[in-house]
């Protein structure tokens, strides 16, 4: 069995959605002739951002194969206040230093240690955060082994962003280290096909499309019996960032003017955000005439994520026109229950594509068509009938068939 060091910014328990992609890797490459090593940040319990509130679970042995390297917020303040002149300057040439501030050195130390007594054939570092990446790729030239770079986020599928001068400048910075790490991959992997395509380009890099997917141990099609007593029910579960990113208006003036026109009632439906920030909203909500189909929860468990989404009637996703190869893991675990995705007002690209080809759902960007969707939704629901998904081959989108991919590709990487 070969023997790959993944290192990421984030692993399970923490409640970091990125971390997820990395530890169903380590749960399902054994299957496929792979053993993993994790290096990874982890928070404090005294830092804010500690939440280990993301349980998965993973092969007992590889337990004592994930190296954990503590990091607090009051570490990356002692970074940033004992740095000089030469520092600064050096951070402003090499950005991701000090993003996260220092995390890269104190992870390079325990890597040292890790790689003086342990053998790998293979190094994947994932990225959004580049210190990860130029950690991997200068342990790859040290002890010459080859390195492949997983690319979860890019900052070209932001495209139409406002930022202020600072953070473009900011961004330049980091597609420049990212072109001159990516001269030192061997290959790389990406979430979709937007992303695949434009680093294939970039990078010059045999690039392999593997989904994040969904982990059919947890996120299932179980049959459970429909209770029809309350109301019509469209979940959302997770943040929403801003409206750029997702943005519910068009659901919400749908349903808004449904009430206002008597086709339904107030009672006959609601959408239940969990653990949403409501002062995202708040500005789309006051321009309601009818507001009470709103309703708010805390944030829940990951655990706790497939009873609601199987309790649900329609699981909302929402995106915005011009973003591209946007698919997150909300999408794939949504698609793995079984439940209808609406998906609003859709990316006019691959993630309409996907819902389409896939038959898991609707994506709508039109009021008229909504309105109609939803009476319909509503009367059948009265009636004792809950919308079906009818999906096909969605079992291609499981982590266990992603990770198959991602071994077959790092087989043809290091023959």
């Amino acid at each position: 069995m070969k023997n790959v060091l993944i290192i990421c910014g984030s692993f399970p328990p923490q409640s970091i959605v990125g971390g997820l992609r990395p530890a169903m890797f380590a749960k399902y490459l054994p299957e496929y002739g792979w053993n993993p090593w994790v290096l990874t940040r982890d928070f404090t319990p005294e830092d804010p951002r500690y939440d280990e509130n993301m349980p998965v679970e993973l092969p007992e042995k590889i337990q004592d194969q994930i190296i954990r390297v503590k990091y607090s917020l009051n570490d990356e303040k002692n970074y940033l206040q004992s740095r000089n002149v030469f520092h600064i300057v050096r951070d402003f040439f090499y950005p991701e230093y000090s993003s996260p501030p220092g995390v890269y050195f104190t992870v390079k130390a325990e890597a040292e240690k890790l790689l003086i007594s342990q053998r790998f054939d293979l190094i994947l570092s994932t990225v959004p955060d580049l210190w990860q990446l130029t950690l991997g790729t200068y342990l790859s030239k040290k002890y010459k082994i080859p390195i492949i770079a997983d690319f979860r986020d890019i900052i070209e599928q932001e495209d139409g962003l406002e930022r202020p001068i600072r953070e473009k400048i900011q961004a330049y910075r980091f597609l420049l280290r990212r072109w001159l790490n990516t001269r030192k991959v061997l290959g790389i992997i990406t979430v979709s096909q937007y992303h695949r395509d434009l680093l294939e380009k970039k990078t010059r890099r045999n690039t392999c499309l593997i989904y994040n997917g969904y982990d059919r141990n947890m996120f299932r099609n179980s049959m459970f019996e429909v209770d029809f007593d309350g109301p019509f029910r469209i979940v959302y579960i997770g943040r929403i960032l801003n409206l750029w990113y997702q943005n519910p208006e068009l659901l919400f003036n749908s349903i808004d003017q449904l009430i206002d026109e008597k086709q339904i009632g107030m009672d006959d439906i609601a959408i239940e955000f969990y653990g949403t920030d409501r002062e995202k909203l708040d500005g789309l909500i006051e321009n309601l005439k009818y507001r009470d189909f709103i309703k708010f929860y805390n944030r829940i468990s990951y655990c706790d994520v497939p009873k609601q989404l199987h309790q649900a009637q329609i699981l909302l996703l929402l995106t915005n026109n011009g973003r591209k190869g946007i698919l997150t893991t909300k999408f794939f675990e949504y698609a793995g229950v079984g439940k209808p995705i609406l998906c609003i007002p859709g990316d006019q690209g691959e993630l309409d594509q996907l819902i389409k080809d896939y038959k898991i759902g609707y994506s709508v960007d039109s009021l008229a068509n909504l309105k109609t969707l939803i009476m319909g939704w509503v009367s059948s629901y009265k009636s004792g009938r809950s919308p079906i998904m009818n999906g096909q081959n969605v079992d291609f989108f499981s982590r266990q068939n992603q990770t198959k991919q991602l071994a077959d590709f790092l087989n043809q990487m290091v023959m």
